[in-house]
């Protein structure tokens, strides 16, 4: 997708990203529904050093997640891969554009990038998740 190797981020503080993040645009992947929205991440550091992950997306009024857990794949490396999003549903057009524009510059393709959207405000659930194995998304590739 990329003409050149992702760049890493080194030193990573990840007590600062945990918490709720939203998705502003996404390349549109078969383990996601294809009309999902409010489509987010909710990050929670573990006592071990991992972080616990919680994907969620709305797709007909339903709600859909899947959890896990992420880690370092070297433990001895300061460096991380991260995506793109937000700590608001919702940013600013000027801002979407710039990044838009540094992707290319990164060689991504950018032609099929999709925004993501969002409603305000965004649903809200206190439910903790029933279905831990990732059921929803295998569903929505089906179309059910």
């Amino acid at each position: 997708m990329a003409n050149k190797e992702m760049e890493v981020e080194k030193n990573v503080d990840l007590k600062r990203y945990m918490g709720r993040w939203y998705e502003i645009a996404s390349f549109p992947s078969s383990f996601q529904p294809k009309n999902g929205t409010n489509t987010r991440a909710t990050y929670t550091l573990n006592k071990d050093g991992t972080v616990h992950v919680l994907n969620e997306t709305w797709s007909d009024g339903k709600r859909g997640f899947i959890e896990g857990s992420a880690y370092k794949a070297d433990p001895k490396s300061d460096e991380a891969k991260l995506k793109i999003l937000s700590r608001r549903n919702h940013i600013d057009e000027k801002i979407y554009n710039q990044m838009v524009e540094k992707a290319k510059e990164q060689g991504y393709d950018v032609s099929k990038l999709k925004k993501t959207m969002q409603t305000d405000p965004p649903p809200e659930t206190d439910a903790a998740p029933a279905d831990t194995k990732g059921i929803w998304w295998i569903k929505s590739i089906f179309g059910k």
